[in-house]
């Protein structure tokens, strides 16, 4: 299901990844990742469900050989197109990021965005992300917990809290994931999909830990640093986001 998801979304959310790398915010995302990265050494990184190539095209130097892997075949199209217009060298391939061809501890680096809550077996994938790193290498994860509200009343509270501030102050609709009468598609996807009901990052956190990893930050609402001020204010996507980081030791 979300394979074919991805598919059919590829080229509109290729357009505004495209919009995203012509703004400032591509100066943001690699201030906030150097932050957390050992940015003065070589390194190997992976971009697990790269998507467009965005993480590609603004981690690729010298120093830095940036992997992206996907399972969408439109999204490793798109990927492909975006970095050969930029003059970009980073290789795209086709992937299970449950189960990857990559040899044991490969990488220095490894940086999702806006993918374990697609994952249908995310224990999987974190014990496979766990043997891909080197000792003391580092797990950067973006994501969000996009229908929490839909099964935690405190979940609930606030969203509808945020929702209502946002129509009465700038007159605009939050975007409801998983709502059966405005977008049954994702009405159906959140209801297949294994961490649409879990407490996250909470989760995400425990499981790590489990698989050996150390959680050395959680950061909830990450996008306050990416977003300028006009964009937070006016955000319709209300759901709340988190980013965490995790060292091999």
């Amino acid at each position: 299901m979300i394979q074919s998801f991805w598919n059919k979304h590829a080229q509109g959310y290729s357009q505004l990844i495209r919009s995203d790398l012509q703004s400032n915010k591509v100066e943001k995302w690699q201030r906030f990742i150097f932050d957390e990265i050992d940015n003065t050494v070589s390194l190997n990184i992976l971009d697990i469900g790269t998507g467009p190539g965005f993480f590609p095209a603004i981690l690729t130097s010298d120093t830095r050989k940036v992997t992206g892997i996907d399972l969408s075949d439109e999204m490793i199209k798109v990927a492909k197109e975006n970095l050969k217009k930029l003059g970009i060298d980073a290789t795209i391939i086709k992937q299970d990021c449950q189960e990857t061809d990559f040899q044991e501890a490969s990488f220095d680096v490894l940086i999702c965005r806006n993918l374990v809550w697609t994952v249908p077996n995310p224990e999987k994938a974190y014990r496979e992300w766990y043997r891909l790193l080197k000792p003391n290498g580092q797990l950067l994860i973006f994501d969000g917990s996009w229908y929490s509200h839909h099964f935690h009343e405190d979940a609930k509270k606030r969203f509808d809290e945020k929702a209502k501030e946002l129509q009465e102050k700038y007159n605009l609709i939050a975007h409801n994931y998983g709502d059966k009468t405005t977008d049954p598609e994702d009405f159906d996807m959140m209801n297949a999909l294994y961490l649409s009901d879990k407490r996250r990052p909470e989760w995400d956190k425990t499981c790590l830990e489990n698989t050996g990893f150390t959680v050395t930050k959680i950061e909830e609402n990450y996008l306050d640093r990416i977003l300028d001020e006009q964009e937070k204010q006016c955000r319709t996507d209300i759901a709340p986001v988190f980013f965490i980081k995790a060292i091999k030791k």
